[in-house]
């Protein structure tokens, strides 16, 4: 016999199996437009910003984003974007 918590522990596990592994597991997404853009979500916070580097805190990563002429052009707490010319994006744990 099935009961009304099983029915609700099922539901529950069926909709976190169905969210984007990147919100379940608190991870960042990383997107590049070439080496001219570079979009991060789910990110903790901006700890350095100059036009040669952007250094991001996501969960227990950092993310160094490396070029010239960087620019934020979009910020929220979400989600940013950096334009310029993005010569290198690295992650240390």
């Amino acid at each position: 016999m099935v009961t009304q918590e099983k029915v609700n522990l099922q539901q529950t596990v069926d909709k976190v199996k169905s969210l984007p592994k990147n919100l379940v597991l608190q991870l960042p997404r990383v997107t590049l437009l070439g080496n001219l853009q570079c979009g991060i979500e789910n990110h903790d916070g901006i700890l350095q910003y100059s036009s040669e580097l952007v250094m991001v805190k996501t969960g227990n990563y950092r993310i160094y984003i490396e070029g010239t002429g960087l620019v934020i052009t979009s910020l929220s707490a979400e989600a940013f974007y950096v334009e310029g010319k993005i010569g290198q994006v690295r992650y240390e744990v």
